[in-house]
């Protein structure tokens, strides 16, 4: 039976969002880090390109990691 609470599959692939969200959060924060840092280096602008992609990080990953969770 589709949709029942107790359909294992249907369990399963919700413990598989829940586990991703983890990573989710971490790559988007790592890559704004990673974007700042390199552009700060280019550009001479450090530390204002690291921090202004490091909250564009943490906001994507909050963004995204909420969008998950409803949805489970």
């Amino acid at each position: 039976m589709r949709g029942d609470k107790n359909d294992p599959g249907e369990a399963l692939k919700k413990f598989g969002v829940a586990a991703s969200l983890g990573t989710i959060f971490v790559s988007y924060v790592a890559a704004g880090l990673l974007i700042g840092y390199f552009l700060d280096k280019w550009l001479g602008t450090s530390p204002w390109l690291f921090l202004l992609f490091f909250a564009i990080g943490v906001g994507g990953a909050v963004y995204n990691v909420f969008k998950l969770a409803a949805r489970l």
